[in-house]
């Protein structure tokens, strides 16, 4: 049986399936549809026509993809973008009756725990007290802690493309960069404040905008590719070589065109979050939310499988 985690994120709508191996859970099927969501969302705060029929085409492509991999244990999950939007319910009710399924509107804080529950299965993490960051197109979820439950989790409205809503530039330079590092300072300040009075001693992000941005700014260097670790000079100096560039430019330099117009946005946050917290050094990792959602599915799983036997053992 393989776990299958389908994320209805605020840029993408990605399927993962997982399956059991000797070092945990291994992904055995990763596909996306970009959908770009928030972008319209976070600007008219409902899903428009055009965008609700794209969903329910990707979401109708993924689930076809997902029935034909055989049984499987399949969770739902929407976050930011459908969680804001107006009439996000609807949508969330259409897709549950033509689907027969549940879809599971992550409340912010219960995202955070879960994008932080799939970093505990790194193997950089290594019992170390992290905070995950899970750097979302409508959100920031902030998660601190070395067990399996985090002593510290937050939410933020700072999301890559909500934050590039907000710029409404058609470029994005060093005045973009100037502007928006002030907004982050005065809505990171007392958020951050809290988290370093949990002395995390690594920080980690996981998500597909923070993938995207590694990819991009380590290019040219000698650990190049999606996940790995930054050192925040480097990052910095990489990110100001690429201000200005057009999003048919960032393209060129293999940047997914979904993520083209907030991949710089992405790389801002993740330093105005490192330098507030004094770190030089993080790493971008290639686990995150879907990955928490399965342990979770694998867990009740496991739940079930016990009681059962249980239940025929006294019969």
């Amino acid at each position: 049986m393989e776990l299958a985690v389908l994320d209805l994120g605020s840029t993408t709508f990605h399927l993962q399936h997982f399956a059991g191996a000797a070092s945990g859970l291994e992904s055995v099927l990763d596909e996306k549809r970009s959908i770009c969501l928030g972008a319209q969302v976070f600007v008219d705060g409902l899903i428009d026509v055009t965008s609700w029929q794209r969903g329910l085409s990707a979401v109708e492509e993924l689930m076809a993809l997902s029935d034909g991999r055989g049984l499987t244990e399949r969770a739902v999950v929407a976050t930011s973008a459908i969680r804001s939007a107006r009439n996000g319910a609807q949508f969330v009710q259409e897709l549950e009756r033509r689907h027969g399924c549940r879809v599971r509107v992550l409340e912010p804080h219960e995202e955070a725990r879960l994008a932080y529950l799939g970093q505990l299965t790194s193997s950089v993490v290594a019992g170390r007290r992290i905070l995950a960051v899970d750097l979302g197109g409508g959100s920031v979820e902030l998660a601190v802690g070395d067990g399996l439950v985090p002593s510290h989790a937050d939410s933020l409205p700072l999301g890559a493309v909500r934050m590039r809503v907000w710029e409404r530039a058609t470029s994005f330079g060093a005045p973009e960069v100037t502007a928006l590092t002030q907004v982050l300072r005065a809505h990171l300040a007392a958020p951050l404040a809290l988290v370093r009075q949990h002395r995390p001693e690594l920080v980690v992000f996981g998500s597909g905008s923070a993938r995207a941005a590694r990819k991009l700014l380590s290019r040219n260097g000698k650990l190049r590719g999606k996940t790995g670790p930054i050192d925040v000079h480097s990052f910095a100096a990489a990110l100001t070589q690429l201000l200005g560039r057009t999003q048919a430019e960032l393209i060129e330099l293999d940047v997914e065109p979904a993520r083209a117009p907030t991949v710089l946005v992405s790389a801002t946050i993740m330093l105005q979050l490192l330098t507030q917290l004094g770190f030089e050094h993080a790493f971008v990792s290639d686990k995150g939310l879907r990955d928490g959602v399965a342990v979770e599915l694998l867990a009740r799983s496991d739940a079930r499988e016990r009681s059962a036997h249980t239940l025929s053992a006294t019969l």
